[in-house]
């Protein structure tokens, strides 16, 4: 497994979900698995953020390189350092529903990690234990904070 897919059905227009998830400042906020994100370096085109949150109690943090497009609506990270050093990941936000909706995939590209690290620990603790565990909690709970803003709308 050279590439992680994680994806989910978000209840607003790629506009809004791209507002929301390109503002790592605001992820703790949403996401009550994220501990912390800090900007590390500013740069015209890219910051470099330091990210932390929980796999279930275990405490895990990396370095990544970040740059948010908006005309393509994706965000892209390229961790810098430690096990997954050389991993890019990418958010594609797609139109559905006419609009209404957002249909969000992350991949995860394993392939120099896999290299460096072998398979098994790259599928199996990497990616299934970490990685995946992390993604799918990260675009339930930011898929919830819209279905529910878009219930309060409706005044459900």
């Amino acid at each position: 497994m050279s590439e992680i897919r994680n994806r989910i059905e978000m209840a607003a227009s790629p506009r809004e979900v791209f507002d929301v998830v390109s503002d790592l400042a605001a992820w703790p906020r949403y996401l009550p698995h994220y501990r912390w994100i800090r900007v590390m370096e500013n740069h015209p085109d890219h910051q470099l953020v330091r990210m932390a949150c929980f796999r279930s109690v275990i405490p895990i943090d990396w370095v990544s390189r970040y740059h948010a497009d908006a005309a393509k609506r994706e965000l892209h990270f390229i961790h810098q350092k430690a096990f997954t050093r050389g991993m890019h990941v990418v958010w594609h936000l797609e139109p559905i529903r006419g609009g209404s909706a957002t249909d969000v995939t992350i991949t995860h590209e394993m392939g120099s990690v896999r290299n460096r690290m072998g398979r098994f620990v790259t599928d199996r603790i990497i990616g299934g234990f970490f990685i995946d565990y992390v993604a799918t909690r990260t675009l339930g709970n930011f898929a919830r904070h819209f279905a529910e803003k878009k219930a309060a709308s409706l005044g459900k």
